[in-house]
């Protein structure tokens, strides 16, 4: 389990006051407070912010792409748009292909299948296309990292013009025109375009109009890929997400009308939450799992009743999409827990023999989330490895993939998330190779960090308070949903909550003021804080109308003992550190050492069944928080012992006949040369 260190944001109590007074809610100042807003002219520049869409020539070889596409309409010349498989991808082409087409352009669309050659550019399509008469490619969210593949399409008589706004990995490919804000020679103001952004931005360089005279005509699609790619929703993303979600409450889209009915979204607000957990899922659910030209054919559907049957089949998809994602992400976390080692690595690196390649970028994000660290999850098939990655915002995996490159056949992406293609006999070596890329980058091991904007309280969670919070929507990368900090909450009832009873619905108790809070993923019997303890919590809030008008909706994010602060997390990222093979200092060794009567108090409370191996921290907090270290060696050791197991969610006492020599433990061996003249910490167990 990957521990994070709680970072509350500076306060201001009098920036606070002042934007209190000036008709603040309370709640709703702090955050601004703690987002830089210091006056309310501050927060009024931040909550109207409404940022220009700055001219799309501004982007290197805009002019190019354009001269070349006119020049196709002129001469009534048919244009392939070669997208990708995800919603970006599929969003982009959306866009292109109707703004095209709409110009009277003979237009097809390509999208490559995850099963058949992959992401981005290949040989194999561009052959097809080329005997076909093609000889203009526009690609989009993809080919800036297609060197080979661009030189084989000039070969091939193809005019190709590339559209992407990832990280290129080096020389650009030789094209007409390579359209990308993100290469290193291009002067456009804004980089965080993603791209259905940047093909919303060639449209407008076609048109030759300021790109917010398009927006009603194709901003809903540019919203729903900026959403579901994660890019940061700041400046010309806010502008293009607020402008397209509303476009989106009132769609004129048959597809998109059908794709919220089937989601259970008719009739209600639509927000970004709206677009990344109900729409974007079933659009990705297609490429993922069959053919991304269903969710293609969905929005650009003019049929209701066709709409209709393709967003049920889009639902159908992405119900097998996850239980597919559970199987592989199962398969992962064990073996992570067979072989313990890769579980304490810099960099997880997982693989398996036909992993669906459709999940692995969402099994990777999984697990990160659960780790905190890096992920790269790798599905092997007739010796060769295609992979997805996560990083956390601290981490630069494109970089680290660039390290490795001589191990890889292909990798592309960005800082968070990236892909590769490697020979099933490199894994070995890419794993001790990204692993060292990453200790020499980031030297000292440091936990992830969990931001927190502001403390509250239980009785300031009301809907007033809450619905304010709505003013600093849409919410997303780089303007997340506010993150509160409650302190020293009773937990006062745990219930099942779902129709599988897979989570938990929970009471906080302040005093005299209490809420239900539901906690996503852990049920009841799962949940290793009793009825009865103080607890911190990290929560968000939002406003729901249910049965009797709105209602304030509170969410876990995470739970740990009242009081019990970072040392335990900062321990155990040394401990980590130390099982993937790093060595601690004397001190730190003496400091991590448990004594017998450490390890005993342990294995009692293992033996009560009260040590969940989700969350060691209620057992941090019960044998001493300061003795964090001292509770994951004890339990490394009767690990490695086979005196304890896990079962389901809980460590509990092995089968074992005899007595072990605690001190046999490989762990403690090692521990014992590193703290070599000092007292003997074991006995016989």
């Amino acid at each position: 389990m990957g521990y994070r260190v709680w970072q509350q944001k500076t306060q201001d109590a009098q920036a606070e006051q002042a934007l209190t007074a000036s008709g603040c809610g309370r709640l709703l100042a702090r955050v601004l407070v703690s987002r830089g807003c210091r006056t309310p002219e501050e927060a009024c520049i931040l909550l109207d912010e409404q940022a220009p869409l700055s001219d799309p020539f501004l982007i290197k070889d805009m002019d190019k792409a354009v001269e070349r596409l006119q020049r196709a309409l002129e001469e009534e010349e048919p244009i392939v748009i070669y997208g990708d498989y995800d919603v970006d991808g599929v969003s982009a082409t959306a866009i292109l292909y109707e703004y095209l087409t709409n110009l009277g352009a003979q237009v097809r669309c390509k999208l490559p299948l995850r099963t058949e050659g992959g992401y981005g550019l290949n040989r194999t399509a561009l052959k097809k296309l080329a005997d076909k008469g093609f000889r203009l490619i526009v690609t989009v969210d993809n080919g800036i990292a297609a060197v080979e593949e661009a030189a084989y399409a000039k070969e091939l008589g193809i005019d190709l013009v590339i559209t992407d706004h990832h990280l290129p990995s080096g020389s650009l490919p030789e094209a007409v025109a390579v359209v990308d804000p993100n290469r290193s020679d291009d002067e456009s103001p804004f980089k965080s375009l993603c791209g259905a952004g940047v093909a919303f931005k060639l449209c407008a360089a076609m048109e030759g109009c300021d790109p917010a005279e398009l927006l009603d005509v194709c901003g809903d699609l540019a919203a729903i890929g900026t959403i579901a790619d994660v890019v940061p929703l700041v400046g010309e993303n806010r502008t293009l997400v607020r402008e397209g979600l509303a476009l989106l409450q009132d769609t004129v889209r048959p597809g998109l009308a059908a794709l919220l009915e089937a989601s259970g979204c008719a009739g209600k607000t639509v927000t970004s939450e709206t677009v990344g957990y109900s729409i974007a899922p079933r659009l990705n659910a297609a490429g993922r799992m069959d053919t991304a030209a269903t969710a293609l054919k969905l929005l650009l559907c003019s049929n209701e009743e066709q709409a209709t049957g393709i967003a049920a089949r889009l639902t159908e998809i992405n119900t097998d999409r996850q239980h597919t994602e559970q199987e592989v992400l199962a398969a992962a976390l064990k073996q992570l827990e067979v072989e313990p080692a890769r579980a304490h690595d810099r960099v997880l690196v997982v693989s398996g023999e036909n992993w669906h390649p459709g999940v692995l970028g969402i099994v990777a994000s999984r697990l990160t989330e659960r780790f905190g660290r890096p992920s790269i999850v790798i599905s092997v098939a007739e010796g060769e490895g295609r992979g997805s990655g996560r990083a956390p915002r601290s981490f630069n995996l494109h970089g680290a993939l660039q390290g490795c490159a001589n191990l890889l056949s292909r990798y592309g992406g960005h800082a968070a998330a990236a892909g590769l293609t490697i020979d099933e006999e490199n894994l070995p070596a890419f794993r001790r190779a990204i692993n060292l890329w990453a200790e020499q980058t980031y030297p000292e091991p440091e936990p992830p960090i969990l931001e927190l904007d502001a403390p509250a309280t239980v009785a300031e969670l009301t809907v007033g308070e809450v619905a304010q919070l709505d003013k600093l929507a849409p919410f997303g990368g780089g303007n997340h949903q506010p993150l509160f900090l409650i302190e020293n909450a009773v937990l006062d009832g745990i219930w099942p909550m779902g129709a599988e009873k897979r989570h938990s619905r929970i009471r906080l108790r302040q005093g005299a003021d209490s809420c239900f809070a539901s906690v996503f993923g852990t049920a009841p019997e799962d949940l290793p804080y009793r009825v009865g303890t103080a607890v911190d919590a990290a929560v968000e809030v939002s406003i729901f109308n249910g049965r009797n008008g709105p209602a304030v909706s509170v969410h876990i994010r995470a739970l740990r003992p009242a009081g019990m602060g970072d040392a335990p997390v900062r321990q155990a990222a040394l401990l980590d550190d130390f099982l993937a093979g790093h060595s601690l200092t004397r001190e730190q060794a003496e400091q991590f050492a448990p004594a017998r009567t450490d390890t005993v108090a342990l294995y009692r409370m293992i033996q009560a069944g009260s040590v969940y191996a989700e969350d060691l921290q209620p057992v941090f907090a019960a044998l001493g928080s300061d003795k964090a270290g001292k509770v994951l060696v004890s339990l490394e050791a009767l690990r490695e012992l086979g005196l304890v197991e896990r079962r389901g969610a809980r460590y509990l006492p092995a089968a074992v006949d005899g007595k072990k020599d605690l001190m046999s433990a490989p762990i403690l061996r090692r521990m014992a040369q590193m703290t070599a003249g000092s007292e003997d910490t074991q006995q016989e167990h």
